[in-house]
This record gives structure tokens, C-alpha cells and sequence, in this order.
């Protein structure tokens, strides 16, 4: 089992604040449903704009939410200037994802001076069920803000 270890109260503020203001993530009704340090965790419930026709979340929403969730984990490791940007992205598409909630977590594998590299895991939730759908390895970059 992985404890997530507690974030200074002013990191988790500016990664919460920094949340805050994804439009994609307001568009898509994500909310963050865990914080950590190295750890980083979103659900958000099923939509029109989320849901293929046949009811099952759309392969764009489930790779939107892996990307912004390694972002987050990336960003909640302590440093001075936590900018990330993507660079590389390698995602497997596990299950169908139909359920009542979908959840993305980011694990930071291994924090670099430049690259982080982030484990991130998709589910849906129905009540008690759990279904694994997704599961990507990103290397994010740090880079400095203009």
C-alpha cells in the first residue's frame, strides 16, 4: 500500500489554485479527490460532452484527464518553478470505461532536475465496483515560466 505523504499547506493551495483556473477541467466537471506529495487524484461524473453515444466515456476524456492528472502529480513534488509541460505519453486502454464516476491518479515514479516520469491509472466507479480502463506512462518536462 502507497501513503501518500501530506503537501506544505502553501503547495497544496498553489497546486489547488492552479486547478482551479483548467477550463478544461470545469468543462468536463473534474474535481480534485486526493493530494499528496508525488500523487495527484480527479474524478469527475459522466456528461454528455464526456460520453461516446454509446454511453461509455470517450478515449479523448480518459487521455485529457491522464494528462492533467501527471501534470499535477509532477507539480505537487516540491520545487522552485513547478511548470510542467508533456513530452512523451503512452497510454493503454484497459476496460470500457462506463461507470458512475471516472477517476484518474498519477503516481511520480522518479522526480528528475528536468524530467518527471508519472504512473498514471484510470478507473470508473459504480457503487462498491471498480474497473480498472486505463493506464499511461508520461515524462513530463520541467520548464521555467515566461
Amino acid at each position: 500500500m502507497h501513503t501518500i505523504e501530506p503537501l506544505k499547506p502553501e503547495i497544496e493551495q498553489r497546486v489547488r489554485d492552479s486547478f482551479g483556473r483548467q477550463k478544461m477541467m470545469a468543462l468536463y466537471g473534474a474535481t480534485i479527490t486526493g493530494i499528496g506529495k508525488g500523487f495527484f487524484e480527479i474524478s469527475m461524473p459522466p456528461s454528455d460532452i464526456l460520453l461516446r453515444p454509446s454511453g461509455i466515456f470517450h478515449g479523448s476524456a480518459i487521455a485529457g484527464v491522464t494528462d492533467v492528472v501527471a501534470g499535477y502529480s509532477a507539480a505537487t513534488v516540491p520545487v522552485e518553478d513547478p511548470y510542467f509541460v508533456t513530452v512523451e505519453f503512452k497510454i493503454n486502454f484497459l476496460n470500457q470505461a462506463q461507470g458512475d464516476l471516472l477517476v484518474g491518479q498519477g503516481k511520480v515514479v522518479k522526480a528528475g532536475a528536468t524530467l518527471t516520469v508519472v504512473q498514471t491509472d484510470v478507473y470508473t466507479r459504480t457503487g462498491d465496483r471498480e474497473t480498472h480502463v486505463a493506464t499511461a506512462l508520461v515524462t513530463m518536462m520541467r520548464i521555467n515560466k515566461r
